[in-house]
């Protein structure tokens, strides 16, 4: 379980440099490197950065920051099972609330919505748009959360 969880963090990070939608045409990619590779180290720009991002964006930047730091502490030999289960269930909680400011969204422009009842029609229609980075993410980040609940077991 440990090598699994310092993959499963490892593609968290690397998700960070991966395309996130799979959408056709010029300027349809997102990848999330792109919202910071532009920030000097300068300390008072990643301040007002950190001041007028909104929260889900700091959470979701933050997703990668503790992925990164679990996977040094296991490297060297101290998984947290705390931070595995914070990492993940920071992802889950981003990914709640993506959903449903998208669905409020698309409700108040009158947009059709596939039926909640039906997992595997919203899977394909999700599945469509979502690019390598957003599965690596996510599974990185349902690993870890399993981590946290289960433990990272010992080495031997």
């Amino acid at each position: 379980m440990r090598a699994l969880s310092i993959l499963a963090a490892a593609a968290m990070v690397i998700s960070l440099f991966l395309p996130w939608l799979a959408l056709q045409g010029p300027g349809s990619s997102f990848v999330p490197y792109d919202l910071i590779k532009g920030l000097n180290p300068d300390i008072q720009q990643v301040r007002d950065f950190v001041q007028q991002a909104p929260p889900p964006l700091l959470c979701f930047l933050g997703t990668f920051l503790l992925a990164a730091l679990y996977v040094l502490l296991a490297i060297v030999g101290l998984p947290s099972r705390a931070l595995a289960f914070l990492t993940g269930a920071l992802a889950a909680g981003i990914v709640a609330y993506g959903f449903l400011q998208a669905r409020d969204g698309a409700l108040s422009v009158g947009l059709p919505l596939p039926d909640s009842n039906d997992l595997g029609q919203i899977f394909n229609s999700v599945s469509d748009v979502l690019g390598m980075g957003a599965w690596a993410w996510g599974a990185g980040a349902l690993i870890l959360l399993l981590t946290g609940l289960i433990g990272v077991g010992s080495r031997r």
